[in-house]
């Protein structure tokens, strides 16, 4: 087929053009081509002839934005009567992109028609992508000054390193301003020299940038010479602050580094840094550059080779290459063996060449390598095992594609695609069909990551759990086109997760029922208990004969131990619950040491024994912490001390360790010479339930859980204890406290009143609650020591009644009573109207020792409560404060 171009056929012509030749008409703002040469089958991979019938064949192979640059440039062309030039490239129906350059001229005979020709720059493009690439890569830039119009160019990099906008228009003056006036004056001399005499420079200079930071650059330019007369310069300039920095920081970095540096020499080692001495356990310099490098390496490296041979083949590969790092093992001074990295640099010291040696120790590196591997072993092994598997849907062609285990997991044969999505839909729970669909459109929408739970339907009616991960495949244009990740199968966890429930629920309802038992059985024992000791106290202060003192003393220590039992029980299931509670308030530890020395001394005595007290004269000044916890611990480590010691003593000491403007630091030591406890039981004596031996409990008693509730309230405090003992000998259990620094001023001084000796309460009124009789005798007799007038009622309903009737001072209200219980009685009264009714102190006289039954009591407006059974001084002082306080 041939053309016919202005009564011309130039077909032939055309055809040997080895560019693509066209002509395009532009009629009513549409571009048509009126002749197209066969380059473009070539070229473009287009059929010249349907060109002529449609010109979008060729504008689909353009990206929008080449497209419409396409078209502009020719209506700017065709509009203006101007040259036509265009770039752009061409997606190819191979696959292959191209860059096109376009040229054109209006044809002479019409001036809507515009003669062009195609012209291949791929080639320029890359070279051009790859010069400015290098420019960034290399901090160079070039520059070029029109010495007859004084008109000053810079590259974008040139920019760049100056740190100025682009925008901006650089002009001589303002080029050299950046240089100091020593640099300014040596640029402009070599300046003149290379238009005088056409020498070319190439120096470094220091300057400042736009945003004031300091930079050293590699100038050089030349000039340009026309007809004698130099009429333009040109060179480059290079960011070299790196280097000089490197240069400058390298005799740092050879001394300080940490890695070895060696300079080897053809005769052994010329010079070391500090790191290498302490590599190779060297004494000093002297005696690491005594030795040659050999003296260094084993015989053998690990691959058999001898160190001697391959040290040689190194050296060579770092000569010929300029530069060699390998893993070398290498040995100390003293023998031992360590892996490092070296590095081989030849460099050239006074005109010699000599190798500049690195040694990075690796040995920890390697070791962690190789448990990397072994994880990575492991891991691999373990995903085999996990039951997971891959997919990938296609949100284009709709198609599919699973592994072999997302086969397995959705109980299906493995095929080569996955099920389409209405298949998949079937096997999805009905009740997750929503969600899931809510969160596939999510991730599409939002192009985020998903991640959740769904159960999924096999074919023979099983129901798995599984977790989906999935993630959107975006492409160039900004839309979602893929979905991809991963699913888990979970429904051994889930099933676990809801036996852990069940087992949580369970586990919640015992414990609850535990409290409840405890709270009970501590009310059970402790109101007879209360009966006991109570009324021992009372016949104690009736001047008995001293026969019967001697058994109302064995009922009273009978008594104590027992509540001592009760107590250990209920305050190891506290902490099991994590209720134990710590007060903070100001005492003296040399006080409370001797008040907790002299409330055992007599059971000390008894057994013929010594007890000792021993306190630092630093601990003078008061600290604040809980002094009961901390009585609790020191008397529970005293009391074994004394029933497993027959003769000797038992010493209490305290030492100072440390006090600073917030914190003292004590130590405390409780020793005796008793009869020790085998090395192969000191593991178990913290242990609840347990003595270190099996007779233990039959010859001395105790519950076995002193020391154990001892080690928690130490450890909750933040301290440690520790046991030393030996068996025959003695034992002895040390354990430190920090306590915050206190003042003396607020403790309360004075020691405990006895009983005898506390004065009347005359005048004072109590209402008492209370539906054990043998309770209400109790206290009616000390109220009567006392000279305390009390009224007694059985039910709180009744107590609510008589505070209408009669003002009291203060009321004890039990909380376990018929008709109406302590707490409802004490909430009803803050509700009678009346300031008084708010005012009246009311004490919970309760036997339960559960903290939860005390936060009950306090919540239903009680202010304070004294524990059955009660010590007579402890009822005393709960009368005096509230029973005088103003109403």
């Amino acid at each position: 087929m041939s053309f016919t171009i202005d009564n011309f056929d130039l077909s032939v012509f055309f055809k040997e053009i080895p560019c693509v030749v066209f002509r395009i008409h532009e009629d009513e703002g549409r571009f048509s081509f009126s002749f197209v040469s066969a380059a473009i089958e070539r070229e473009l991979e287009l059929n010249p002839i349907l060109l002529i019938n449609d010109i979008e064949i060729l504008l689909d192979l353009l990206s929008q934005k080449h497209r419409e640059s396409f078209l502009s440039s020719l209506e700017s062309a065709v509009r203006r009567s101007i040259p036509w030039k265009w770039e752009g490239y061409f997606n190819l129906p191979s696959g292959k992109k191209k860059w096109i350059q376009g040229l054109g001229e209006i044809s002479r005979s019409s001036k809507t028609t515009i003669d062009c020709f195609f012209k291949d720059i791929t080639a320029e493009k890359r070279i051009f992508d790859m010069f400015t690439e290098t420019s960034k890569l290399t901090k160079t830039g070039s520059w070029e000054l029109d010495l007859l119009t004084n008109h000053l160019l810079w590259s974008d990099e040139v920019y760049a390193i100056h740190e100025v906008e682009p925008k901006i228009v650089p002009e001589l003056d303002h080029a050299l301003s950046f240089y100091s006036a020593e640099g300014r004056e040596m640029i402009i001399n070599l300046i003149g020299k290379a238009v005088k005499s056409g020498e070319s420079w190439d120096v470094e200079v220091s300057f400042v940038t736009a945003r004031g930071n300091d930079r050293w650059v590699r100038t050089s330019g030349k000039a340009v010479f026309e007809n004698g007369i130099a009429v333009k310069l040109h060179g480059i300039i290079q960011d070299i602050t790196e280097k000089r920095l490197s240069e400058e920081i390298f005799s740092v970095i050879f001394k300080y580094s940490t890695d070895a540096h060696f300079l080897f020499g053809t005769k052994g080692i010329i010079d070391c840094n500090d790191a290498a001495i302490a590599m190779l356990n060297c004494s000093n310099k002297a005696e690491l550059l005594a030795c040659h490098p050999a003296d260094f390496s084993p015989k053998y490296q690990p691959d058999g080779r001898l160190s001697s041979e391959k040290s040689l083949e190194m050296d060579n590969l770092a000569y010929k290459n300029g530069y060699h790092q390998f893993e070398w093992l290498h040995k100390r001074i003293n023998g031992e063996t360590f892996t490092v990295l070296v590095t081989l640099k030849p460099v050239n010291i006074n005109s010699k060449t000599v190798l500049l040696t690195v040694w990075h120790d690796i040995t920890e590196q390697k070791y962690r390598t190789e448990l990397i591997k072994l994880n990575q072993i492991l891991l691999s092994e373990t995903q085999e095992l996990t039951h997971s598997g891959s997919w990938e849907a296609d949100l284009v062609t709709g198609k599919n594609y699973w592994s072999d285990e997302a086969f397995r997991i959705f109980g299906l044969i493995p095929e080569k695609e996955g099920p389409n999505t209405l298949s998949f839909g079937r096997m999805i729970h009905p009740d997750d069909k929503e969600t899931y669909k809510r969160v596939v459109q999510n991730t599409i929408d939002d192009r985020v990551m998903s991640d959740f739970n769904l159960r999924i339907i096999l074919s023979d009616g099983q129901i798995r759990y599984i977790r989906a991960i999935g993630k959107p495949l975006i492409n160039e244009s900004g839309e979602v086109t893929k979905l991809y990740g991963a699913i888990v199968d979970i429904t051994a966890q889930k099933n676990a997760e809801n036996e852990l429930i069940m087992a949580k629920d369970l586990a919640e309802q015992a414990a609850t029922a535990k409290s409840q038992f405890l709270a009970t059985m501590s009310h059970e024992i402790r109101t007879p208990m209360n009966a006991v000791i109570g009324f021992t106290n009372l016949l104690l202060l009736k001047d008995p004969n001293p026969e019967q003192l001697e058994y109302l003393k064995v009922l009273k220590f009978s008594g104590d131990n027992l509540l001592v039992l009760i107590n250990d029980i209920l305050d190891f299931s506290k902490m099991e619950e994590g209720r134990v509670t710590f007060e903070m308030i100001d005492f003296s530890i040399p006080e409370l040491l001797k008040n907790i020395r002299l409330s055992l001394l007599e059971k000390a005595k008894e057994k013929g024994l010594e007890l000792k007290l021993s306190i630092d004269e630093e601990l003078s000044e008061a600290v604040m912490g809980d002094p009961v916890r901390l009585g609790q611990i020191l008397t529970n480590l005293i009391n074994n001390a004394i029933k497993f010691t027959s003769k000797g003593k038992v010493s209490i000491s305290a030492f100072f360790v440390s006090r600073n403007k917030v914190q003292t630091i004590i130590d405390f030591e409780v020793t005796d010479t008793g009869i020790g406890i085998p090395k192969d039981k000191m593991e178990f004596i913290f242990e609840r339930f347990t003595q270190a031996n099996a007779d233990t409990n039959r010859k001395y008693g105790g519950t076995g859980l002193g020391l154990a509730i001892t080690k928690r309230l130490v450890e909750l405090q933040g301290g440690n204890i520790q046991v030393e003992s030996t068996p025959e000998v003695g034992s002895s259990f040390k354990f430190g406290l920090s306590f915050r620094n206190g003042s003396n001023e607020s403790i309360i001084a004075g020691e405990s009143i006895p009983v005898k000796a506390l004065k009347n309460l005359k005048g004072i009124k109590v209402l008492m609650a209370e539906d054990n009789e043998i309770n209400v005798i109790l206290v009616k007799q000390f109220m009567k020591f006392w000279q305390v007038e009390c009224d007694v009622v059985g039910n709180g309903l009744l107590a609510l009644q008589q505070v209408q009737l009669r003002d009291y001072d203060m009321v004890f209200m039990d909380l376990q009573m018929p008709i109406m219980d302590g707490y409802q009685s004490a909430t009803a009264i803050r509700a009678l109207s009346g300031d008084k009714f708010k005012r009246l102190p009311i004490i919970a006289l309760t036997a339960s020792a559960m903290l939860d039954v005390q936060y009950k009591a306090f919540d239903s407006g009680m202010n304070d409560y004294i524990s059955k059974p009660f010590k007579p001084e402890e009822l005393y002082h709960k009368i005096e404060i509230y029973g005088y306080e103003p109403k």
